[in-house]
């Protein structure tokens, strides 16, 4: 019978695993766990199924690499605004001499390229969409505000008139 691994045993499991997906080094996470490289190496391998730190970290470079060489937003907004004069000049062309269907499926063709490298690059996402709730039938009593602010305004008796006006003001449009 086989022993249970105690890295998958750990408390902070979690962290560990998070950890060493992201490629961070065997020796600095078993030393800040307390556990012993060895195990760690093996809970790597057999329990995880991950590759070595170093691979990991080559993969992520190519990833980034990758991304770097998909086209920016403005360069996608160009080659839209670009794609649309085109589009202009072949649907005119093509209605003078009658084969607008094939330069439409030409312009299609492109069209779907450039949403392709839109998605790709990430700007197809609008961002995220929040809904917010807003409670309108919030009761304010109107003369608890009124009493508080002219108390508090006492010792200014000009400023204490202006509030009052305000509020009178404030009360008569709400009545009509």
């Amino acid at each position: 019978m086989s022993r249970k691994c105690s890295t998958c045993q750990h408390v902070k499991r979690a962290e560990i695993d998070r950890r060493l997906a992201a490629g961070e080094p065997n020796n600095q996470i078993a030393k800040d766990y307390q556990i012993s490289p060895s195990s760690l190496h093996r809970h790597r391998s057999n329990c995880l199924g991950l590759a070595s730190s170093n691979a990991i970290m080559k993969e992520t470079a190519r990833g980034t690499a990758a991304v770097a060489c998909l086209p920016s937003k403005d360069d996608l907004n160009r080659s839209y605004f670009d794609l649309l004069d085109q589009i202009d000049e072949i649907v005119a062309q093509a209605k003078a001499k009658g084969s607008l269907q094939i330069a439409l499926s030409g312009l299609n063709s492109i069209r779907q390229t450039l949403d392709s490298q839109s998605r790709l690059s990430g700007f197809d996402r609008q961002g995220t969409q929040i809904n917010v709730a807003v409670q309108t039938n919030v009761t304010v009593e109107v003369r608890a505000v009124a009493e508080r602010l002219i108390r508090e305004f006492d010792h200014e008796p000009e400023l204490k008139a202006r509030i009052a006006r305000t509020l009178l003001e404030t009360n008569n449009e709400h009545a009509s």
